[in-house]
């Protein structure tokens, strides 16, 4: 008769073994291979076997492609594939999938496509930073802030106005997507976001000589807030400045993270909002 205990250790140890092969097997893979493999799987699943496939015929995919190349502000090509607008850029690659996505009408092909997109996040050997949610990708985290305290503040600075604000603002922005390549633009983005309240400071007091430091005072009683917010908006000011000042002698600058930078790009983003709508 056999070992009941034998068999549910045999069934507990069968539970414990990790999913990826890379991690059974102590497999070493950073984030730049698992995002190659996530292209890659991309390539087979999507623009390869649902493209031809699934999609039907010649006109459905080209109305799909002319989408892509126009999501991305080029020309299209009717001899070109998709993979000739995207190239090995991962950005390009889930812009293009969320693109064609949403340009499908028929409701089987949009469920295929969903199911593929949420397989191929599933086989990702390690965390890629992005889930997919309502039809788009979205970077994890902070999720109920992107709306408000990113796109927002970009809708309200269109006007011709605000150009000063927008600029670095949106400039930061695009720093800190590039951050994740390269960590030393995280400095960068400080100084791009402090730029843009420093800019809408200046256009609400109507100091345009001075900085955010010298407007501080009266730019908190023009957008008509406490003066709790003098203390708040002091301290923002004083964590800005020691990443856009170069370090004094035998100084190191603070070591920046995604994460701290992105919750100074939703607080600049939220002093921008209430400062609008305190003034306007």
């Amino acid at each position: 008769m056999p070992n009941k205990n034998n068999k549910n250790k045999s069934a507990k140890s069968k539970k414990e073994i990790p999913l990826h092969f890379h991690a059974r097997f102590g497999i070493g893979l950073d984030i730049k291979e698992a995002k190659k493999r996530f292209m890659n799987r991309i390539d087979n699943y999507i623009f390869n076997d649902f493209f031809y496939n699934v999609l039907e015929g010649l006109t459905r995919r080209a109305v799909v492609l002319w989408q892509v190349a126009n999501a991305f502000g080029i020309s299209y090509d009717e001899h070109k594939s998709i993979r000739s607008y995207v190239g090995r850029d991962f950005y390009k690659y889930i812009q293009a999938v969320e693109v064609t996505y949403n340009a499908l009408k028929n409701l089987r092909q949009k469920e295929r496509l969903n199911n593929l997109i949420n397989l191929i996040l599933e086989q990702s050997e390690i965390d890629l930073g992005i889930n997919w949610e309502n039809s788009q990708f979205i970077r994890k985290g902070a999720r109920l802030l992107d709306q408000e305290l990113v796109n927002e503040p970009l809708r309200w600075l269109a006007k011709p106005e605000y150009e000063n604000v927008y600029n670095p603002f949106a400039k930061g922005l695009s720093h800190f997507i590039k951050a994740e390549k390269d960590l030393k633009l995280l400095h960068d983005v400080i100084t791009d976001m402090y730029e843009a309240l420093e800019g809408l400071s200046k256009i609400i007091t109507g100091k345009h000589d001075k900085d955010l430091s010298a407007n501080a005072e009266l730019f908190i009683s023009k957008i008509k807030v406490s003066q709790n917010y003098k203390k708040i908006l002091k301290e923002y000011i004083s964590y800005a400045n020691e990443f856009r000042h170069a370090p004094k002698k035998e100084q190191k600058r603070p070591k920046l993270s995604i994460n701290e930078v992105e919750s100074f790009v939703y607080l600049t983003g939220l002093f921008i909002r209430l400062a609008i709508e305190g003034w306007e």
